[in-house]
């Protein structure tokens, strides 16, 4: 189906969903069914071990059972065909929800899955490529020579694909930090005057991150997380200029506005502010104070002096 908005009823668009999930299932599906056969799986596990050709014991996994060979085998192949099968799955998410973007968004939206999808591709290849031999290295060596380490199939799977995954998610950070600024949630000023907030949060991620919590793990990937926070800080500060820009004099002026209230606000007066004052922003209290302030003058002026009949009256009584 073509990429273009239509409107159709419920049942229609579940009839969609429903096909494009047929599609992809059965996609998916035939993969693993081809990569579970000899030899692709021999070549998948030849990728998989090529990170630990050197420090795995007896230079193969270990199973416990025939059961267990055959799910670890499937959970591979299954592995395999999502990685393979990812345009496909990416493309009918994408021609489901697309006839529901406005045309203004387009232009955004695909760009920015292009570039999660290659930040997330680099982050799993900084893993694969830079971190896994190290790191897997560090972790067989504190077992010493008084241990026998048995290197269980299932867990290094599962620890191969967190580890990838876990890289490959927290490479989007900045994409993350660009949309930040480039939306005005936070301004370019203050993620940078933040440099040591976005350190710990680094730390923090990193750890979290990292599924082996080796020391050689955590701090490539915190690393490798700071280069990307402060490359990707420079890149907005390129994209953003003029709204950066404009923020500041927003904010210049709303210090000198701040400053002018300040002096021009008499000893013991009290606006009438709402009451919620407290809870407002820095911009938002000055935008009540001077509505309160105008109010009050509003109010006086259109009071003003007694007039001739009422000062009489007053007089007679």
């Amino acid at each position: 189906m073509p990429l273009n908005p239509r409107i159709m009823p419920f049942m229609a668009h579940f009839r969609e969903l429903r096909r494009r999930f047929t599609y992809i299932l059965a996609v998916l599906v035939l993969s693993a069914c081809l990569f579970y056969t000899d030899f692709f799986y021999a070549h998948i596990m030849q990728i998989l071990l090529w990170p630990m050709r050197d420090v795995l014991p007896s230079g193969a996994l270990t199973v416990l059972g025939p059961f267990e060979a055959m799910t670890f085998r499937f959970k591979v192949a299954l592995y395999a065909a999502l990685v393979v099968t990812a345009p496909v799955i990416i493309y009918h998410i994408f021609a489901f929800i697309m006839p529901a973007i406005k045309k203004n968004m387009r232009r955004w939206l695909i760009p920015t899955v292009m570039v999660a999808i290659m930040l997330f591709l680099a982050g799993a290849a900084f893993a694969y490529f830079i971190i896994m031999e190290p790191a897997f290295t560090w972790l067989f060596s504190q077992a010493g020579d008084v241990v026998t380490m048995l290197a269980a199939a299932d867990r290094y799977l599962s620890g191969i694909v967190f580890m990838l995954i876990g890289f490959g998610i927290a490479f989007e950070l900045p994409l993350v930090v660009f949309y930040l600024i480039g939306w005005g949630i936070v301004p370019f000023d203050t993620l940078l005057k933040s440099w040591r907030i976005a350190i710990i949060i680094v730390l923090t991620v990193a750890a979290i991150a990292t599924p082996d919590w080796s020391p050689i793990t955590m701090m490539a990937l915190a690393g490798s997380l700071l280069v990307l926070y402060f490359a990707s800080l420079a890149l907005a500060r390129i994209v953003f200029a003029e709204k950066i820009k404009e923020r500041r004099r927003e904010r210049a002026e709303v210090e000198a506005m701040y400053a002018t209230n300040e002096e021009s606000t008499t000893p013991g007066e009290e606006p009438d502010l709402p009451a919620d004052f407290d809870q407002l922003s820095r911009k938002e209290q000055l935008i009540a104070q001077a509505e309160a302030r105008t109010r009050s003058t509003s109010a006086t002026a259109s009071s003003g002096p007694p007039d001739a009949s009422e000062a009489a009256s007053k007089e007679v009584t």
